[in-house]
């Protein structure tokens, strides 16, 4: 009876861990992991043995290394064993890592009458199943969830089974978190591709995360409980002028899968960065500034892999799509050195401000975000339709906006102090992201609740019922894990939202209407029409539709109320003698 002996993982399986640290791990320790289940898969399928490959099958042992089990055999090999120690997915939840030419095939299997066991093994199933739980890392949760818990709590378990199969047979997906890096999302989106032949070979997959691995800048990556000290691996060294940075050093290990394989852990050193994107992309500020005074076009696009498969990007952009600390001088270098503001990244049609506010991951150091407040006063100098549109839309119709609501690496603090000075300078909180509503929605999808309330105190349009409707909607959908201070923010910002509709919310409409038309000239500091209004404010840094807007809220409920009471104060003035106004 064959077995597999392992020790004990002490974070149990890869699903536990998820469970119990998400929250606590970064995009370096999820390259990681994933890397480690890439080489583990390769070796295995190189030996042509299938694995069942699912977020239990996969445990992660003290030391944060991914090791790979329930292999050999159609069910794996210890999947009945006694003592198994981590649960097993519902066969229900297996179906969501199983590619949809296996579910396709097994259908019609079991139409014809034909075991399943006699359909060929491919590969192309496990880079399948990679994909899937390439997202998973990404999202912290099992795919499909909620549908697999609705259909396996009612009467009719297999029929439902059989619509979610064909459903991602027909190409059925989960939607990428927001904040998920474009290269890593790219990567999971090939893999879990309907055509096996366009799913990328094992060897090109491990190639990937190695390179995010290493490239990905950071000192050292900790598992979640920082007093056991278990470290994971020095990725960088503080020195990038090395000719050859080692990294990625993870003890050999016997009982890993990883351990046997033909690249037991090892990636391929760093070299000299040899052009300006490179040196720029690792924040080596000497070299940048070498091949600043050799002359190398400071406007030319390349496209940087980290960055991008597709985009090709100018140096500034480079530059603000891998912003740390370290960054921020080469930042202040590059715009003295007067770089094209203008230019987008092709294929993705993003600016500056897209870029820095979607890719921006925090760093820790003694200063927090100041880096990335700097560069944001840098960028709102230049902005301007010509320069810097604080307005534009990408190719997927997001402005810089709604990326920064969307991104969860940039705290709510920052979000609300960042928005403050993108609307100073006219961006437009009432443009409608796609599918997610106005800014105000996202901010509170997002539980944004400081922006939501200076949104609100600012923005016309954004207290409009349907606005509110929109909001109060996103904010109760969005999906997060039910800790006690998402479950009081959520209550918060609902609550928020709600003190600005009905009855209650004339009165702080009404200040903002009032706000509106003082700056644009159009009533006195009484909150009365002027007479002649002064045509040499246009609209006082507000669109003119919040103009329209607070004009026609004013006529509606604010206009015969100001002059009763003027009218009041003229008939009391009148029974004293006095001159009325």
């Amino acid at each position: 009876m064959p077995a597999l002996l392992l020790q004990q993982p002490s974070y149990g399986s890869l699903r536990q861990f998820l469970d119990h640290h998400f929250d606590s791990i970064h995009w370096p320790e999820r390259y990681k992991l994933a890397l480690d289940m890439a080489q583990g898969l390769r070796y295995l399928t190189s030996q042509g043995i299938p694995c069942a490959l699912n977020s239990a099958s996969v445990l992660v042992d003290a030391e944060g290394v991914a090791v790979l089990t329930g292999f050999g055999t159609e069910k794996g090999l210890i999947a009945n064993a006694p003592c198994q120690m981590t649960s097993q997915p519902s066969a229900a939840a297996l179906v969501v890592y199983t590619a949809p030419e296996r579910l396709a095939l097994a259908a019609a299997s079991a139409a014809n009458g034909v075991p399943v066991s006699k359909v060929a093994y491919s590969p192309d199933w496990e880079v399948f199943s990679l994909g899937i739980l390439l997202w998973e890392l990404s999202s912290g949760r099992l795919p499909f969830e909620e549908i697999i818990t609705r259909a396996e709590a009612g009467p009719r378990l297999n029929k439902n089974m059989e619509q979610l199969s064909s459903a991602i047979v027909k190409g059925l997906r989960e939607e990428t978190i927001p904040g998920t890096p474009e290269i890593y999302e790219q990567l999971f989106k090939m893999c879990w591709d309907s055509d096996a032949e366009s799913r990328p070979p094992l060897e090109v997959v491990e190639e990937t995360l190695q390179m995010l691995v290493v490239v990905e800048p950071m000192d050292m990556l900790m598992l979640p409980d920082d007093e056991m000290n278990m470290h994971v691996s020095a990725v960088l060294s503080d020195n990038m002028d090395n000719e050859s940075v080692s990294s990625h050093n993870t003890p050999t290990r016997s009982n890993s899968i990883r351990s046997i394989s033909p690249l037991p852990g090892q990636i391929r050193p760093h070299t000299r960065p040899t052009t300006l994107h490179e040196a720029i992309s690792v924040s080596n500020a000497d070299m940048t500034e070498w091949y600043i005074l050799s002359g190398h076009d400071l406007n030319g696009y390349a496209i940087v892999p980290t960055f991008s498969l597709e985009c090709e990007i100018t140096p500034i952009l480079t530059c603000l799509g891998h912003f740390l600390p370290s960054t921020l001088p080469i930042f202040k270098e590059l715009m003295e050195q007067d770089v094209d503001l203008s230019l987008l990244c092709k294929r993705s049609n993003q600016n500056g401000l897209h870029v820095l506010l979607d890719r921006y991951i925090p760093f820790k150091n003694e200063n927090g975000s100041a880096h990335l407040m700097e560069a944001v006063d840098i960028l709102m100098k230049h902005v301007s339709p010509v320069e810097l549109d604080v307005n534009g839309l990408d190719v997927q119709g997001q402005t810089p906006l709604h990326l920064l609501m969307r991104n969860p690496r940039i705290s709510s603090e920052d979000v609300a102090e960042i928005l403050k000075k993108m609307m100073v300078k006219g961006a437009d909180t009432t443009r409608a992201a796609p599918r997610d509503g106005n800014v105000l929605a996202l901010a509170a999808k997002y539980l944004h609740f400081e922006a939501c309330r200076h949104i609100l105190s600012q923005d016309m349009l954004a207290s409009e019922p349907e606005s509110i409707e929109k909001a109060v909607e996103s904010c109760m959908t969005m999906t997060g894990r039910a800790t006690d201070k998402f479950v009081n923010l959520r209550t918060k910002t609902r609550d928020l939202l709600k003190l600005w509709t009905g009855s209650a919310a004339l009165v702080r409409r009404e200040k903002v209407a009032l706000k509106i038309l003082l700056d644009v000239g159009q009533v006195d500091s009484m909150g009365m029409r002027i007479k002649k209004r002064q045509n040499a404010v246009a609209t006082g840094g507000h669109s003119q539709a919040q103009v329209d807007c607070a004009n026609q809220f004013y006529e509606a409920h604010i206009k015969q109320k100001r002059e009763q009471v003027l009218n009041m104060i003229d008939l009391r003035f009148a029974g004293l003698g006095i001159g009325g106004r």
